[in-house]
């Protein structure tokens, strides 16, 4: 784990004051992710709705809710409120979660920054309802994201009911066109509604524990078939000539079509084919830095197929779901692939935990990475650091990246990389880049770069 407070200065976009039963609290707030601007009036309303639960529960000398889940917490508004409300006592559990890391590094600082004691409060980086299999909750807290998918909202209903305690609640906040859907949901799944508040916006549902138990959802190699819910689409698809097929999961782009960053880099990988610099025949370790739903990564391993050696994937990236997704669609390529995933904002920060990834070998042999675009950030800086410290010398990195933050980022390219070649296609652009090699005196060794 990072310590709470690295990177935050990097992708903070203001703090902001908010006051919630009467305590003040100040939240970093980051263009990254949900709301960067103000409290949203959604997190607004639901924090209204547990305040007056709270004061009922008091009025009629019920116990307050000792293990507590924030599910999809963003920078962990609801959860730092709820925590700061029930006073952590020594038997209280606050866990939030979200399928971002940026979200993780966010919550904790937060937590950290209004004095919320981390013996009690606990953040990882999990799909809305993950966990730990014995996990059961009093209270679950969500403002649930809107673009969820259909089947992936009906499983968190299902799901919430079934891991509450006998006397549990869960409050949801959902956007006004979606509250028809989930009131039939819940009224379907014989889950008894406890409250309903209606504002302009938002609606909060408050409903109790089911009769059907559930359990958490776990990460692994077996996602999709555990939990379909997830599954979007399964597609067939072909990059150059070569043809491969693909499970798409909600929550993460790209599901009907790669991206023009992923065709280009593809384009560009090929022509290392059969060059001094992309040796084939050597068993590499390949880090693949925001995969998507895999694309990239299992049109790569069909494209390095025929020659022998035994690769070493690492998937890494902030979203849980992508990595789920592209570990998943790698495996179908082929069962003795070696893969690992990370979750990581960038490749700066995480230096360490990627190297660990990969004892004993001291780097990575080829890098591809598609970061995304977060405003008002210096995100390439860190990329290139990243480079640096996690490829071995003579290693390749392939980035991919819109036509303008391609010009940005070579234009701080360090002194010890040199640049091969770029593509563009439809304002999408590409370039491959090597460290460059020591001989044994110290001296640096530029290869000669091929035509074109």
């Amino acid at each position: 784990m990072l310590p709470l407070d690295t990177g935050i200065d990097r992708y903070k976009t203001k703090d902001v004051d908010f006051k919630f039963r009467g305590r003040a609290f100040q939240f970093a707030l980051s263009h990254g992710l949900f709301s960067a601007a103000d409290v949203d009036t959604g997190t607004r309303l639901l924090l209204k709705v547990f305040s007056k639960t709270l004061d009922e529960d008091l009025r009629q000398g019920n116990p307050p809710p000792k293990t507590i889940l924030d599910a999809g917490c963003g920078v962990g508004i609801i959860g730092i409120c709820a925590a700061a409300a029930l006073c952590l006592t020594e038997d209280t559990v606050v866990r939030c979660q979200d399928r971002d890391e940026l979200a993780r590094l966010f919550t904790a600082y937060n937590a950290r920054k209004n004095g919320i004691p981390s013996s009690r409060f606990s953040v990882h980086t999990e799909p809305l309802l993950g966990g730990n299999s014995q996990d059961r909750w009093d209270l679950i807290l969500s403002n649930i994201p809107a673009k969820a998918g259909a089947s992936v909202l009906i499983d968190f209903i299902l799901r919430s009911a079934g891991l509450l305690t006998p006397s549990g609640r869960a409050l949801i906040v959902v956007v006004n066109p979606l509250a028809g859907f989930f009131y039939a949901q819940i009224q379907q799944g014989g889950i008894p509604l406890l409250c309903r508040e209606t504002l302009k916006e938002h609606t909060v549902f408050m409903y109790g524990s089911s009769s059907t138990q559930a359990e958490p959802i776990q990460g692994g190699g077996a996602f999709l078939r555990n939990y379909p819910a997830y599954h979007r689409c399964s597609n067939s698809y072909a990059i150059g000539n070569i043809a491969y097929t693909l499970d798409a999961v909600h929550g993460v782009g790209d599901f009907d079509t790669p991206n023009g960053t992923v065709l280009v880099a593809a384009k560009l990988t090929n022509r290392l084919q059969g060059t001094q610099y992309f040796p084939l025949e050597q068993s590499l370790a390949i880090l693949i830095h925001e995969p998507g739903q895999g694309h990239f990564p299992v049109w790569l391993m069909e494209y390095l197929s025929k020659p022998a050696g035994d690769h070493t994937f690492v998937l890494a990236g902030r979203n849980i779901l992508a990595l789920e997704a592209s570990r998943h669609n790698l495996k179908k390529t082929s069962n003795t692939i070696h893969i690992e995933t990370c979750s990581v904002i960038d490749l700066g920060l995480y230096q360490e935990i990627l190297l660990e990834t990969i004892r004993p070998r001291k780097g990575y042999d080829f890098i591809v990475a598609f970061p995304d675009s977060v405003p008002q950030t210096n995100q390439l800086t860190a990329l290139w650091q990243g480079l640096e410290g996690l490829l071995v010398p003579g290693g390749i990195a392939v980035l991919g990246f819109s036509g303008t933050e391609a010009e940005r980022f070579d234009r701080k390219k360090l002194k010890t990389f040199a640049r091969l070649w770029d593509g563009n296609r439809k304002g999408f652009r590409a370039m491959a880049y090597q460290k460059n090699s020591l001989d044994e005196k110290g001296f640096r060794l530029i290869r000669d770069l091929p035509n074109g």
